[in-house]
């Protein structure tokens, strides 16, 4: 109960007035007529006067009247909101549990089903309550319900799975399903191991005003744990064998000590190397396997270390690459040094899958041979191939090939005038008094630039004394530019493949690109993209989505533990989210036959760092209080508020017979009798 105008509230001091009345109230005698007392002996009689309340149900009656108007002017109206906990309420309670990867620890997932049942065991019998998994996504397991049994059994079938932690994904649907409730106020019990990697998402998130958030801590007292981090996969040839040799790191966390481990290797199934390999306490440690021969077909493998208390993710899944190898013909002039193109050959040489071999060769010697197998042609500063050197070269481009461009200072005006290249060349630019340039405006978003989406400063550090100045032509596409707002890399597609002009200086004469940490990165995808090589990762993530080829019309995905996924297709094409850790395998039509394709899905790494946050930390930045749930974060409608504030009618009403009430109660009986005396008439004598 609530008031409108609480400050009429102070008209309750109106209630000394009756009670004044009633205390100078004074009882009057009547006189009686008595015969001469002059022969009575006069003695002094001392007398006092008490003054005393003698009408009590009159003087309660009043004061009723009293308060009453007081309440009826103050518009007192209903709080629908009740107080959480209070005695005799109906609770509403949303049970968050984590389901996350980081829960299945030995030590917590029971600890998390106790903590859960003890929630579900407390409730009364008229109390609701809703269970919600989440981990990075929140599922309603049970929608609001008294019967504790369905919640409990719907926990007996919960169990940890291998996505990461999303705190965020959970407090909205617990917001969603507080909505259906109006204004009740609803407790949010939150069991979890408190991962500081879940926060994301958090700061920023609006949670109602009726929102109690209660957090169950159930944190392991021993956090070591070690788990097989990203693995790298690389085939080579070796006596004419394909071997294949496979690397990765362990990583230790908060360990006593350093402790010595076994891992092992399995290809499709079958063990294939082990190794020991000595951990710190924290840190990591590299294991290296010895070559082995490739299996036939797609392979997939298992890297497997001892487990502790943390199994989960002493497993990685990965898929070896197809043996994809990328030939570059390298085109340099005849006064090309070597040294001019070392850091290139290098970088390409290093680059890892797929691999790279470089052919380096000079213009007149370009031919359809050469061409042949051939994925990426690189001029290197040079002239372009002419007569029937050139024809074949804008032949082979037209049909799926790819041509980079590297404009220098050899690179005249009419050797880029052709159709082929999208961008011609106005000359040098050069920085006076020793200064330099620096790229400037780069698009993140197109998949040349896409290693740097997270790490654009790392473009922005290499400096160019001098550089090539390019005007783009018709159709042409700038994917970066410099600080000066001349093109660095133009884009232009030619039938089934792609010409890209670089202004960017990858030798160390006119800049220190090659120098700088995004050279390696930037030289490898200006490889993969410009031969139209997709690169698959070993592994991706739990929580990612598999985007499906768009050719196949029936995709059908084996996922780990034998469930059987038949995506529907939708304007983007079909992709199957990656809910849990292991291999997933692509069919057509159906699950027979060798798989066309495979994925790895490993758990996120963050997962693995079990050091809580206090549970101060879970809610910072949230803005609990701004918008409450359901209807009440609205006004209410006019009749119901009119509805709620009902009670001054009933009041008044009340008041009005009460008044009436104390009419006839103060008429009756011996109230109501007048007391009357004769007073003596001057010069009149009764005898």
């Amino acid at each position: 109960m609530a008031f409108l105008v609480p400050a009429f509230l102070a008209g309750l001091a109106a209630l000394l007035v009756p009670l004044l009345l009633h205390l100078r109230h004074r009882d009057k005698d009547t006189p009686q007529r008595f015969p001469s007392l002059m022969f009575l002996e006069r003695l002094p009689i001392r007398t006092a006067e008490r003054r005393r309340i003698t009408d009590w149900p009159l003087l309660l009656l009043r004061a009723l009247a009293l308060v009453l108007l007081v309440l009826a002017f103050a518009r007192p109206f209903v709080n629908v909101s009740r107080a959480a906990g209070s005695a005799g309420a109906v609770r509403t309670v949303i049970l968050l549990v984590d389901r996350s990867m980081s829960m299945s620890h030995r030590d917590v997932w029971p600890a998390a089903l106790d903590s859960a049942r003890r929630v579900l065991n407390g409730l009364g019998p008229r109390d609701r309550v809703a269970l919600v998994l989440f981990d990075d996504e929140a599922e309603v397991v049970q929608p609001f319900t008294a019967d504790r049994a369905l919640s409990l059994a719907a926990l007996r079938k919960a169990t940890p799975g291998s996505a990461g932690t999303r705190y965020a994904a959970a407090l909205r649907v617990a917001r969603q399903l507080a909505a259906d409730e109006g204004g009740e106020r609803v407790e949010i019990v939150l069991v979890t191991d408190l991962q500081r990697s879940g926060r994301s998402g958090v700061a920023g998130l609006e949670l109602p005003a009726n929102f109690d958030v209660r957090t169950v801590s159930v944190t392991s007292a021993d956090r070591a744990n070690a788990r097989v981090g990203a693995v790298d996969a690389r085939r080579s040839e070796r006596s004419g064998r394909q071997l294949v040799s496979i690397r990765t790191r362990v990583e230790s966390r908060d360990a006593r000590a350093s402790r010595t481990m076994s891992a092992m290797l399995r290809l499709n199934g079958r063990t294939s190397g082990t190794v020991l390999v000595n951990v710190p306490a924290t840190g990591e440690a590299l294991v290296a396997f010895e070559p082995v021969p490739v299996p036939a077909g797609l392979v997939s493998g298992q890297i497997t270390i001892d487990p502790d208390g943390l199994a989960a993710d002493d497993t990685a899944h990965f898929t070896v690459p197809s043996d994809d190898a990328v030939r570059v013909v390298l085109v340099a002039s005849e006064d090309t040094g070597v040294d001019e193109t070392m850091y290139l050959e290098r970088a390409l040489a290093v680059s890892g899958t797929p691999n790279i071999h470089v052919e380096r060769t000079s213009a007149r010697a370009l031919d359809a041979r050469k061409l042949g197998d051939a994925a990426l042609v690189m001029l290197w500063d040079g002239t372009l191939p002419s007569g029937s050197a050139g024809a074949a070269l804008t032949e082979w481009v037209k049909l799926g090939g790819g041509l980079v461009v590297v404009a220098g200072r050899r690179l005249e005006v009419s050797d880029t005038a052709t159709s082929l290249v999208p961008a011609s060349v106005s000359g040098q630019s050069e920085r006076a008094n020793g200064e330099s340039s620096a790229l400037g405006d780069v698009r993140v978003d197109h998949p040349l630039l896409s290693p740097f989406r997270d790490a654009r400063a790392a473009l922005y550090a290499a400096r160019f004394r001098r550089h090539a100045r390019l005007v783009p032509a018709a159709r042409a596409d700038v994917i970066a530019r410099f600080d000066d707002g001349s093109a660095a890399i133009v884009e232009r597609r030619e039938g089934a493949g792609r010409v890209i002009v670089v202004a960017i200086p990858l030798d160390a004469r006119a800049g220190d690109f090659p120098l700088q940490e995004a050279f390696l990165p930037f030289v490898r995808q200006l490889v993969v993209h410009t031969a139209g090589r997709d690169v698959t990762a070993s592994a991706r993530t739990t929580g990612e989505r598999w985007t499906l080829p768009g050719a196949l019309r029936e995709p059908v995905v084996a996922a780990p533990g034998g469930s059987i996924v038949r995506p529907a297709r939708d304007a983007k094409g079909a992709s199957v989210p990656l809910r849990s850790a292991g291999l997933y395998s692509l069919y057509e039509g159906g699950v027979r036959g060798a798989p066309l394709r495979m994925l790895a899905a490993n758990a996120p790494a963050s997962e693995s760092d079990l050091t809580p946050m206090s549970r101060d930390e879970l809610l910072v930045g949230s803005r609990q209080g701004i918008v409450s749930a359901g209807t009440e974060s609205q006004p209410p409608a006019p009749e119901v508020a009119e509805r709620r504030q009902a009670f001054w009618r009933l009041l008044i009403a009340a008041l009005a017979v009460l008044l009436v009430a104390e009419m006839l109660f103060a008429n009756r009986g011996w109230r109501g009798t007048a007391n009357r005396f004769t007073l003596p008439q001057p010069g009149r004598s009764d005898s």
